[in-house]
């Protein structure tokens, strides 16, 4: 199917929308809520190539509205030991079974997620140590499992973090994982012109539709909504690393 057939540029637009929206008003959610679209109308191939380059195009553009809002200390430590944690989950990836290794990554994130609830409205300190673990565990998730969220949002939500710094900074973890991840596969997706177009406007629109979602609710709720989108992508995992064993 060629990207110039209407229902496959509608279907691009729409996942692509989808997934904007919710990376502006929450923080994340973009390659969670547009993958799994992307990857059916364009293949595994063309589909994760085009989720890597919308999610760093978006993150840049929501990167220039929330700059003042980035918490640069806890960045220092979260984006580094995110690119630090891509290395060994790339040789875990090649060293190990695809399919346990993500089932065993994704209950961790599991009970991670879990226990941030469990604790309600208990919250730790934020430390080097805590901000270490969360970004090393985004990028070694990112690779094995495919969901680079949900180690974060563990730190985000265990420390107490306010939700508007946490979706600012979030931002510009996720655009530096998002170039190592191209980096890696030194490929660019393979779209046409009018692919590009419904793509790019698809992005931007869902961006301004999120922007307006994010003035008209409060950080709390957005955050429960982070929660959910986290703990999605883990199940998410989880069913597809039993899938690939039965």
């Amino acid at each position: 199917m060629s990207d110039t057939d209407p229902l496959l540029v509608l279907a691009m637009a729409a996942s692509t929308f989808v997934g904007a929206l919710a990376q502006r008003s929450t923080g994340m959610g973009f390659a969670l809520l547009s993958a799994p679209f992307l990857v059916l109308v364009l293949g595994p191939l063309q589909g994760i190539l085009v989720v890597n380059a919308a999610s760093c195009v978006a993150s840049a553009l929501i990167l220039v509205q929330v700059w003042r809002d980035i918490e640069w200390s806890r960045a220092a430590v979260l984006v580094p030991m995110g690119a630090l944690g891509v290395i060994p989950g790339a040789v875990a990836v090649a060293l190990l079974p695809e399919a346990p290794l993500t089932i065993v990554v994704s209950l961790l994130v599991i009970l991670g997620l879990t226990a941030t609830l469990l604790m309600r409205d208990r919250t730790v300190p934020p430390s080097l140590g805590l901000g270490a673990m969360g970004g090393f565990a985004s990028g070694f998730m990112n690779v094995t499992a495919g969901v680079g969220g949900p180690g974060v949002v563990v730190y985000a939500r265990a420390t107490g973090w306010a939700h508007h710094r946490f979706a600012a900074t979030v931002q510009l973890h996720g655009l530096v994982l998002s170039i190592v991840s191209l980096l890696a596969k030194r490929e660019l997706p393979s779209l046409e012109p009018t692919g590009w177009a419904a793509l790019l406007l698809a992005l931007v629109l869902g961006l301004v539709a999120g922007d307006q979602l994010a003035r008209r609710v409060d950080g709390s709720s957005l955050m429960r909504s982070v929660m959910v989108i986290a703990m999605t992508g883990g199940i998410l995992a989880l069913a597809r690393g039993v899938l690939a064993i039965l």
